[in-house]
């Protein structure tokens, strides 16, 4: 007997992993039936509402893990724009990131989605995020992606020597900062935490304790773009020290709720960490910090300039990382598969 045509339709998926830092980002180029007529910040909530399977689906198991991210690549609105992306992790839809910019840029030009227009070793890509536009100075060595540059969103302090009671921690002091999605920097080492135990359970479900205590009552509301939803990044500090004069070099790791700690230190965290320093009067225009991760990756802000978001002073960054293309996947999943089982994945097979 032949299958019904319930049980033969299936999906197609399109994708290609990049490293960056250690973490896996997935530039998903498949074209996706969402409602037509939506911005590129509207698509992103689209996704999170009825369309929130799909990110579960690749980065949950079997397919994924919690440490990816996901990038779907989405025509750009912006007339300047060569391209849009929508950002998915665990903690859901962030409206910039510079780690997933740089994947996104690496993914554009490996899989050919956008042409290679190399001059002198450079190429610059004008994206799209759900936060507004993000430049990409790409640059090549015989003809391979080396390092992405990513210039994006501004970085400000939004709440200074701020307190939290946490159960069974006590009072933890933190810096409230916006770099693409709000921020709690928290001085590691005031907490007993190394960074080898960051990422290990203890220090996990303090991070998680942190980060749930002062999503309580939460209200507070980015300037520009308006609700942007609660804090869910967590930075671990551990001490910054000015090597040569305006070169600070620190350890910092970048937890994301609920339950992973990043093996890159995120450029947004970078950034944050930057943006404390030029509001603590410790770093001018050409600044820079190198962030290092608890597993030993490195990614390098310099501060480019200094602007205003709404009554914030605020700082342009510059942030560097190096992508490598792991893979490029292209996936048949019928609608019987165990894989797409509970995820309210029907509106893919439109």
């Amino acid at each position: 007997m032949p299958p019904s045509p319930q049980t033969s339709r299936s999906i197609q998926l399109h994708w290609m992993d990049v490293d960056v830092g250690g973490d896996v980002h997935r530039i998903l180029l498949s074209d996706l039936p969402v409602p037509h007529g939506l911005s590129v910040r509207e698509r992103m909530e689209w996704l999170a509402g009825p369309g929130d399977g799909l990110r579960q689906l690749l980065i949950e198991p079997p397919l994924g893990d919690p440490a990816f991210c996901v990038d779907w690549i989405t025509p750009a609105l912006e007339p300047d724009a060569q391209a849009a992306f929508v950002i998915m992790e665990c903690m859901g839809y962030p409206f910039f990131s510079g780690s997933n910019t740089m994947a996104t840029a690496c993914g554009l030009l490996a899989s050919g989605y956008l042409p290679k227009d190399i001059v002198d070793g450079q190429q610059v890509l004008r994206l799209e995020a759900p936060g507004g536009r993000v430049d990409a100075h790409v640059s090549f060595a015989d003809g391979m992606v080396q390092t992405v540059a990513i210039e994006g969103d501004e970085a400000f302090v939004q709440l200074p020597d701020q307190q939290v009671e946490v159960v069974g921690i006590g009072v933890v002091p933190y810096t409230l900062c916006w770099s693409g999605g709000h921020y709690v920097m928290v001085d590691a080492e005031s907490l007993g935490v190394s960074p080898q135990r960051a990422g290990e359970p203890e220090g996990l479900a303090m991070a998680a304790a942190i980060i749930e205590a002062i999503q309580q009552d939460f209200t507070l509301q980015h300037p520009r773009l308006g609700d942007v939803g609660l804090p869910r990044f967590l930075h671990w500090m551990w001490p910054a020290l000015e090597s040569e004069s305006g070169c600070w070099q620190g350890i910092g790791g970048t937890y994301g709720h609920p339950g992973v700690l990043w093996r890159c230190p995120t450029g947004t965290g970078t950034a944050a960490r930057l943006a404390m320093l030029s509001q603590q009067e410790r770093s001018a225009v050409g600044a820079r910090i190198q962030n290092t991760s608890p597993a030993g990756t490195m990614f390098e802000a310099t501060l480019r300039g200094h602007g205003r978001v709404g009554d914030y002073p605020s700082i342009h960054t510059r942030v560097v990382g190096s992508p490598q293309v792991l893979g490029e996947v292209r996936l048949e999943l019928p609608v019987t598969s165990p894989a797409l089982a509970g995820r309210d994945l029907d509106w893919l097979f439109a």
